[in-house]
């Protein structure tokens, strides 16, 4: 499956709507969540129906179940869950399933529109975020910086053998 995520920074302005491919891991979804906004490197989870998904640091894999497909998630359109950003004091976000199809008609993985920045700051608050959206000089969101950031970053991971050889310790082939 394919999704179309709008993702949502609680009690801010600021959301993205973002493109990706269901056969990414769980970890790589939500380092390209994290691209999204630009965040700097971070821990993320997600929390689906009150059940807490380790989700990596920055896009590197901390256990196998990271390394599960999105798809497993088994979620479909209208689906409602929590992406979190751990290291910037639990900053929450929600993400809501726009679209679950075999194929979207658009780059994958992209983000198609969004609103406000990020302020150039490491101790963000919804507070902090939303004051600086306020701003008369904010800048504006650029799609094309955004969707550059996530097409460089890939909508699989390219390593999954040398990344599961490396947190299972053990030599992983997936050729068979």
């Amino acid at each position: 499956m394919q999704y179309l995520l709008k993702v949502s920074i609680e009690d801010t302005p600021l959301w993205r709507l973002v493109a990706i491919d269901g056969k990414a891991d769980i970890c790589h979804v939500a380092k390209l969540i994290a691209l999204a906004f630009d965040y700097k490197k971070s821990q993320y989870c997600f929390i689906i129906n009150n059940q807490k998904f380790s989700a990596g640091i920055d896009g590197e894999t901390t256990s196998l179940e990271e390394l599960k497909s999105f798809d497993s998630l088994a979620l479909e359109t209208g689906s409602v869950f929590n992406f979190v950003n751990e290291t910037i004091g639990s900053l929450r976000h929600r993400v809501e399933v726009m679209k679950a199809e075999e194929k979207l008609y658009c780059l994958i993985p992209s983000c198609l529109v969004g609103a406000g920045m990020l302020p150039p700051e490491d101790n963000l608050t919804a507070a902090s975020i939303s004051a600086y959206y306020d701003m008369e000089d904010c800048p504006s969101l650029n799609l094309k910086d955004v969707t550059n950031r996530l097409r460089e970053y890939g909508s699989v991971r390219k390593d999954l053998e040398a990344t599961m050889s490396k947190i299972s310790a053990i030599p992983f082939n997936v050729k068979g």
